[in-house]
């Protein structure tokens, strides 16, 4: 593919482009190799060519590597999927690690018995809300030129083809490549919320509806072969959410309407995708009676079809004569078609009332599915057809009658604003008026479409349980309450983000707890869920400090759960940075506190997660085997532990270690005088919220540091390769406790034995290897001499961080004991370098007056956030 690129290169912008290009590629490469001269020597000459670059020379050079980047994103999503096949061969000697084979093996060798994983299989609840978090800055039309020319690798790689049809491959692949370089990488405009949502659709329709109905299968092929038992029936343990279209914190675009047209965009596309499976079921369940009989359950169930859609029952009579199975579907393609019709009518602003007929919930259609298995696995119909039935069955359970599970996010304060309302006070602010009417279009949407459709508030920036309360009271005054059940039908989940708020959020749980109808609401909703974010906290006091922050918040809300008897479950809200609670999957949940897990997980995907996780269905499967696998041991506890006591005199000492990092982190960040100046100035921060890729302000409101968003700030410091905010303080912290030889030998037997501390200093080792403070350097020198000083601390804190972890992990060189990552990051660094080189050019450009260089800067922030990767 590089050397296509390079073809069409030529072909569109002339062979003196491309020499230029690589002039610049090999200086770069220079840059990073051989003595220190020659790579000091190297950079100087870099920095000089791209300052000489002639203007109409810039976008075609920084469009070059930012193509070649998209390019080996997609190269390494297909070796992923390359060697995940390789370890499935029959050659294999072991399965890949992480894979659910390797899970149960595991669990096997663990002396974990097979009704225990079937019990447990049984109850597992892994839900994935996908969000918005505008960090994935690839569009949608560039991603489906990606997807087409990962079908063309795809089909190199699996097929003997002739020459010429690996000639006309080559020719298709170059064509994609062709029209890459001439499509615009950058949005005309800022996207808008129902951009977001159709791209939200477009993964979880093409990339996620098919993985999530075939996993029980996967699950049963590697219980049999671990176990050499079958599994038995299971339904899928996973449940897709997204709050696109739902989430107002901060977001003025959200408006009750849009939430209502997302809701009935989510149903829409849903039904469309069942009514295409029932399609396909039709013309696969052709079985007479004569050969195939119908269970008594499947005829009183077609009896009831003909009395409730008479027309159908009459039309379809001669057509489906004798085949009961084709008539039951056509019956459910029908119910399908009124729903999709009133959806439809309702989205055009039409009046409509919901038929008679029409599906009102995914249990109803769960329950058709339900008399088709029965049926089929009664007429010895197991292998001509149940099995697609039961993966429609599967679809269903995971999305619902739409694409997934709509759930709504709203500040806090707006939730106090609006409940103080009810009763003689002040009339709602604007932001509180907004949640009353979500609300209203909420208790529409689940009578058309059953409580299922949107069930979920989360409550951001809440800290007591006035907030919680008073978001109840809401949901009450909105109608949405269950008379029998005696409980709202939507569940209140408070988001405890920074440092105070998770250290007080047991004690919230408890009042909350204590209060008789809110208690009455629980055992009706029959759980508690909380969400624990890790974005504003690490923000707010350093890596170390937020990390021992949630650990120590999931450790206790757990235990206030377990001592009220009320099931809880934990939403985590993760981005892709490491700042933000980032990090490899199942890593992330094996580093959980002991028992905070329990058969449920829940967890945000962000930004550019989607396309690293879901851009193929096999990264899908991988990533559902992946969490799912991790869910399954940390529930069972089958890894390698500490003992309870060391686990203690773990926590402990990493509440120090923390405690220190908090000191070195807040006396930079929150308490030098100079320190916004020089992030304002040394980071492209301003130039991030003019980048047309998120509907959503990068502020939450009008203010300085404390009210921008933790995205842009992680983006910011990734953009300048220093990625400060995943590391700052952690050096000083570990420096200092391993100042003795007994706590140095505990920083590394805590490495050795305790999987939350390993992966830390592992995401940290990761982060550090990506930076590259030479560069950084250049981007510091945009900020004011004045701030010099603060950069030499920044500078000498980097340093102390990568001696202190290479201590802990026995590494001479980063990345020692991850070699495929190291080598991933070495081969990235010196495509991304001209990038960055040249975006310094242009900021100062910029700054000096110059109004031609927002588009290159545009386009430099992109190519970087390819290269990069983890960027918000």
């Amino acid at each position: 593919m590089g050397r296509l690129l390079g073809e069409v290169l030529v072909e569109q912008e002339g062979q003196a482009l491309f020499d230029k290009e690589e002039e610049v590629r090999h200086l770069a490469i220079q840059r990073r190799r051989g003595p220190v001269a020659g790579r000091r020597a190297a950079a100087a000459e870099l920095a000089a060519v791209l300052r000489r670059l002639p203007s109409e020379q810039v976008e075609p050079v920084l469009r070059a590597f930012s193509v070649y980047f998209q390019l080996v994103n997609l190269a390494e999503q297909h070796h992923r999927i390359r060697r995940a096949r390789a370890h499935a061969s029959p050659t294999a000697t072991r399965p890949q690690k992480g894979s659910l084979e390797s899970t149960l093996l595991a669990l096997k060798a663990a002396g974990v018995s097979a009704d225990k994983v079937r019990e447990t299989l049984g109850t597992l609840k892994v839900t994935l809300t996908f969000t918005a978090h505008p960090t994935q800055a690839v569009r949608r039309t560039l991603l489906e030129k990606l997807y087409r020319l990962a079908m063309l690798l795809e089909e190199r790689d699996r097929c003997t083809l002739t020459p010429r049809e690996s000639a006309a491959n080559l020719t298709a692949m170059r064509e994609e490549i062709t029209a890459l370089w001439q499509t615009d990488e950058l949005r005309r405009e800022r996207p808008t919320v129902g951009d977001e949502v159709k791209n939200v659709h477009w993964y979880v329709e093409e990339m996620l509806a098919e993985p999530v109905a075939r996993l029980p299968e996967a699950l049963d092929w590697a219980f049999e072969r671990a176990y050499g038992e079958p599994l038995g029936a299971l339904d899928t343990p996973v449940r897709v959410h997204s709050w696109v279209g739902g989430d107002m914190d901060g977001n003025p675009l959200v408006t009750p309407e849009v939430f209502a047209d997302t809701l009935r965009a989510h149903r829409a596309r849903g039904l469309r995708l069942l009514l295409r499976d029932v399609e396909r079921l039709g013309g696969m369940l052709s079985q007479s009676e004569r050969h195939a009989r119908p269970t008594q359950e499947l005829e009183r169930s077609l009896e009831e079809d003909a009395k409730a859609l008479p027309d159908v029952a009459k039309q379809q009579g001669p057509r489906t004569l004798g085949e009961p199975w084709r008539r039951k579907l056509r019956f459910m393609e029908e119910r399908l078609t009124l729903a999709l019709e009133h959806v439809l009518a309702r989205r055009q602003g039409r009046e409509s009332t919901l038929p008679a007929g029409a599906y009102r919930s995914p249990e109803a259609l769960g329950d058709d599915l339900a008399v088709l298995e029965r049926s089929l696995f009664a007429a010895r119909a197991e292998h001509a057809g149940l099995r697609e039935v039961r993966r429609m069955s599967e679809r269903v359970r995971a999305l619902g009658l739409g694409l997934g599970e709509l759930e709504v996010r709203a500040p806090a304060e707006d939730a106090v604003s609006a409940a103080a309302s009810f009763s003689g006070g002040p009339a709602p602010t604007e932001g509180g008026q907004r949640l009353l009417e979500v609300l209203a279009k909420l208790r529409e949407g689940q009578d058309e479409g059953g409580e299922s459709v949107c069930r979920t508030l989360i409550l951001s920036m809440a800290s007591t349980a006035d907030d919680v309360l008073a978001a109840f009271q809401c949901l009450k005054h909105a109608g949405l309450w269950d008379k029998e059940r005696q409980c709202a039908t939507v569940d209140v989940a408070p988001l405890f983000e920074q440092l105070g708020a998770l250290d007080g959020g047991p004690d919230v749980l408890r009042q909350l707890f204590a209060h008789p109808e809110y208690r009455q609401h629980l055992k009706g909703r029959g759980v508690q869920e909380v969400m624990v974010g890790y974005s504003d906290s690490g923000k707010e006091v350093g890596l170390l400090a937020a990390s021992a922050a949630l650990y120590r918040a999931q450790v206790a809300l757990t235990q206030v759960a377990d001592e009220n008897d009320v099931p809880l479950r934990l939403f985590h809200g993760r981005g892709e940075t490491v700042a933000r609670g980032g990090g490899p999957a199942q890593t992330a949940i094996l580093a959980l506190p002991p028992g905070t897990v329990a058969g449920a997980y829940k967890a945000t995907e962000q930004g550019e997660a989607m396309d690293h996780k879901y851009a193929r269905p096999e990264l899908t499967q991988r990533t559902l085997e992946l969490v799912v696998g991790g869910v399954l041991l940390h529930t069972l506890d089958a890894q390698p532990r500490p003992s309870p006591e060391d686990e203690s005199a773990f926590r402990a000492a990493f509440d120090a270690l923390a405690e220190s990092g908090r000191k070195a982190y807040r006396a930079l960040v929150w308490e030098d005088p100079g320190f916004v100046e020089f992030f304002m100035k040394g980071t492209p921060v301003e130039e991030i919220s003019a980048l047309p890729i998120g509907s959503r302000p990068s502020k939450r409101k009008a203010g300085g540091l404390d009210t921008l968003r933790a995205i842009p700030w992680s983006f910011a410091w990734t953009q300048t390769r220093a990625i400060l905010p995943a590391w700052y303080g952690v050096g000083s912290a570990l420096e200092e406790s391993a100042a003795t030889p007994e706590g140095a030998a505990l920083l590394q037997r805590m490495y050795k034995e305790w999987p939350f501390f390993r992966a830390v200093i592992d995401n940290v080792t990761m982060v550090l290897a990506k930076t590259d403070m030479a560069i950084a350097a250049r981007y510091a020198k945009l900020a004011p001499a004045s701030t010099r000083p603060l950069w030499l601390r920044i500078q000498q804190e980097h340093s102390r961080t990568r001696r202190a972890v290479k201590t802990i992990t026995g590494e001479a060189k980063l990345l020692d004991n991850n070699p495929q990552l190291q080598r991933s990051i070495a081969l990235r660094n010196p495509y991304v370098d001209p990038m960055s080189f040249l975006q310094v050019e242009l900021l100062k450009r910029k700054r000096d007056g110059d109004a031609e260089c927002d588009r290159p800067l545009l386009l430099a922030l992109n190519g970087i956030a390819a290269g990069m990767r983890n960027t918000g």
